[in-house]
């Protein structure tokens, strides 16, 4: 990762399971990343903050706006 984390936003949505009748929740993790000239991208995936910032999809501004709301757009690395 060459950022720091600067905020961790995570939210948990059902999976139908499919052999019982449970349904399990699957936790997200979306981070914001600090890029070393003072801009910063979010990604989203399943795993440890590190990992989702590493490996993570990168997410539109629009939509890390959801998680993060004070972000400001001009220091969004789309």
């Amino acid at each position: 990762m060459s950022g720091k984390i600067i905020s961790v936003n995570k939210r948990c949505y059902p999976v139908e399971e499919f052999f019982q009748p449970v349904i399990i929740p699957i936790e997200t993790t979306t981070v914001l990343v600090e890029g070393s000239i003072g801009d910063y991208a979010a990604y989203t995936g399943h795993g440890d903050p590190e990992w989702v910032a590493r490996m993570g999809d990168k997410i539109s501004f629009l939509e890390a706006q959801c998680h993060f709301s004070g972000i400001e757009k001009e220091r969004y690395r789309d």
